[in-house]
């Protein structure tokens, strides 16, 4: 635990540090980025050896004037894999930054950046390795607060300011609803905020308490995470950040929420099928209409908060398995299901921050945020165009990458439970692998189209012009590519950590050994074969440029243009006709709308086509009812007339209230004051023998 202290006193330097070097901001954008990199790697070393077991799990209380709790940090196995995460993915993306924000020193406040990243950074750390429920509310709110104002960083913006602050209100929602009311039942159960004590706090057999508790949980930390229908505030909030932040919150700070449900897992009794079957499918809804949301989207940092949404349905669907097996003591579907969901957070964390970074590169380069105008980067800069294919192919779990990985033991876990003889639970299984495959084909489809439309082809606006991404936010990106490539060539020892994290989670005794290697071992000849493949492709590749040279060539014939001796880049596929049928086939869910404009006269000058996708959450849902609201608030403006005389009324009338409600509860209360003699009271508060004014009593 002392690293974990040291680490969050680097960040806190780091944070101070920027701000006292306003005034030299090269200086400052170093000692802040420094300070997140030696933070990172403190985290990475850390939870390596807490998940290989050389370290065991370790507790640190400080005691503080806070009248409630205490500064307790602990670290064990979940704690520790969520650790590895945010080191993994801060440090990149700060070495990222260097060449990012060096860029705009002078235009922008860049010290107020760094010094927000580092807090976000400390923030995320303090909330895994937190022991009490005040020090996690601190880093939560922490987490919150600096995250949105990374987002509003570009304040003048009007799409800024309503990405950022739709963030803060979602996740204060959140907060409010599911996060406070799940450790007030918990405190209220043990009489104490320390997380210690919280395993068995419920009793097994009032399953409905825990089931309560548990949706809380899943509506307070699912809106943090991205779940469907508390979505709303990623594809607001991630587009309109600056690229290092966007890739940070979509590896790092939604995964947060996935610590905190699995965390409160650890804390509940084993909970009914009912709900696992709820879980599966809130998780199958997620992830099947996030990735039809990304397919049409013509932003490409907007598909990418879409496809994050997708990506942590896929981890819910994980875990939703894992309680399946809990409630049907099945232990391999507990194991593949936590352990598959786990290693999809770390898989998400590195090809999502990857991805991102690389958009934010061609942002960076373009000033161009919609795919339509964009096309040919590869041929200016080929390098960020290899890194983002390779982040591209992990995200569709294409092998021989990460993203297959964590998603066969998925895939592995649903056929087993489709196997069993549970009706409830093979039926569940059945539909989360048709989901999961129809996800993957989604997402390859959307992909595909997302990179064959930005970097091959040609130009489509003559304005833009593209240039080679500088060298350190190539250094970030491939830090994070290395580790897509790192996790699939040792799947089979991530098997051993993996086990550690499962500890706490899962049922106390279980060995998951045995099971991942069973499951894991097949990956090396899918692996060998996946690579024998590139192979062959990249020896044809070889073959055919070497064709080029002069001795060789052969006579070449102009391919048909269809009547059009020159052709031009309008010609090419757009990222709608791409996709165009494909969201046909699912208008019943998406309820696409065609604009046209129709040709009109003998020479048409006006003629247009363009689509739009409405987030049913958004359309159907929030906007009706925040109308509803309002109009109930301006019903209620007659009481609103600007004198602090009434204000002041209103404030002397709901304390009278309060105080009524009070009064009329006191004699339900179990310590009620008629039921303590005052003497007996001042008798047992005074020591023995004390004297009271001078003078002993009789």
């Amino acid at each position: 635990m002392i690293a974990v202290a040291l680490s969050l006193a680097i960040l806190g330097c780091g944070a101070l540090g920027s701000i006292v070097l306003a005034r030299r901001p090269h200086a400052a954008l170093f000692v802040s980025l420094a300070s997140i990199v030696l933070a990172g790697i403190i985290c990475c070393a850390t939870a390596v050896r807490t998940l290989l077991g050389a370290a065991s799990p370790e507790t640190l209380s400080v005691s503080w004037p806070l009248p409630i709790g205490s500064a307790t940090l602990a670290l064990d196995g979940l704690s520790a894999w969520f650790l590895l995460v945010i080191g993994a993915v801060s440090t990149a993306v700060a070495v990222y930054c260097w060449d990012y924000f060096r860029a705009s020193i002078g235009h922008e406040a860049i010290w107020a950046a760094t010094a927000l990243l580092n807090i976000l950074v400390a923030a995320m750390v303090l909330t895994v390795c937190a022991g009490d429920v005040v020090l996690f509310m601190v880093g939560w709110e922490l987490m919150s607060l600096s995250a949105f104002l990374l987002v509003g960083f570009h304040h003048r913006d009007a799409r800024t300011r309503h990405g950022a602050w739709m963030y803060l209100i979602a996740t204060h929602l959140g907060t409010a609803f599911g996060v406070l009311p799940v450790f007030g039942a918990f405190t209220a159960a043990t009489g104490s905020t320390a997380f210690a004590g919280f395993a068995g706090a419920f009793d097994p057999s009032r399953a409905a308490i825990g089931a309560i508790v548990f949706f809380l949980g899943l509506v307070g930390f699912g809106t943090k995470a991205g779940l469907m229908p508390m979505h709303v505030w990623l594809p607001e909030a991630h587009p309109v950040a600056p690229s290092p932040v966007s890739a940070l919150m979509s590896a790092v700070v939604i995964k947060m929420g996935v610590y905190g449900l699995l965390r409160l897992i650890t804390w509940l009794p084993p909970l009914s099928r009912a709900c696992a079957v709820a879980v599966v499918a809130i998780a199958v809804i997620t992830g099947v209409m996030a990735i039809l949301y990304a397919l049409a989207q013509r932003q490409y940092k907007r598909m990418l908060a879409y496809s994050s949404v997708e990506n942590i349905g896929i981890i819910i669907l994980g875990i939703g398995l894992g309680m399946l097996g809990r409630a049907t003591h099945q232990p391999i579907l507990t194991t593949l299901g936590f352990g598959g969901a786990l290693l999809h957070v770390l898989n998400h964390a590195l090809f999502k921050g990857l991805l991102f970074l690389s958009a934010g590169a061609v942002l960076r380069a373009t000033r161009v945020d919609n795919v339509e105008r964009l096309g040919g980067i590869a041929r200016s800069d080929p390098v960020n165009a290899g890194l983002f294919a390779l982040g591209c192919a992990a995200i569709c779990g294409l092998p021989p990458l990460n993203g297959f990985v964590g998603e066969f033991l998925i895939y592995a876990g649903l056929l087993h439970g489709a196997a069993l003889n549970s009706l409830l639970v093979a039926a569940s299984a059945l539909v989360g692998v048709a989901a999961l495959a129809l996800i993957g084909g989604l997402a390859l489809a959307g992909f595909s189209k997302l990179y064959g439309v930005m970097f091959l082809g040609e130009p489509r606006d003559a304005q833009v012009r593209a240039h080679a991404t500088p060298p350190f936010m190539l250094a970030g990106m491939a830090m994070l590519a290395l580790g897509c490539i790192a996790i699939a060539v040792g799947a089979r020892p991530l098997g051993g950590a993996l086990s550690v994290p499962l500890a706490v989670i899962a049922a106390p005794g279980l060995d998951p050994r045995a099971y991942f290697d069973a499951v894991l071992s097949p990956l090396a000849w899918v692996s060998i074969m996946s690579l024998l493949a590139l192979g062959a492709a990249g020896a044809l590749v070889a073959l055919r440029r070497r064709s080029d040279r002069p001795e060789l060539a052969v006579e070449r014939q102009s391919t048909w243009g269809c009547g059009y001796s020159a052709p031009t880049a309008r010609m090419q596929y757009t990222g709608s006709s791409y996709v165009w049928k494909l969201a046909q086939g699912f208008r019943s869910l998406l309820r696409p709308r065609r604009l046209v404009t129709q040709p009109e006269g003998v020479f048409a000058t006006q003629v247009s086509l363009k689509t739009e996708t409405a987030d049913a959450a958004i359309a159907l849902g929030y906007q009706p009812t925040f109308r509803a609201v309002a109009r109930v608030c301006e019903r209620l403006w007659p009481l609103q007339r600007g004198r602090i005389q009434q204000y002041l009324m209103y404030i002397v009338a709901t304390l009278l209230i309060v105080f009524a409600v009070e009064a009329w509860l006191a004699p339900f209360s179990n310590e009620s004051p008629s039921k303590v003699q005052p003497d007996t009271a001042l008798r047992s508060s005074a020591p023995e023998g004390s004297q009271s004014g001078g003078n002993r009593s009789p």
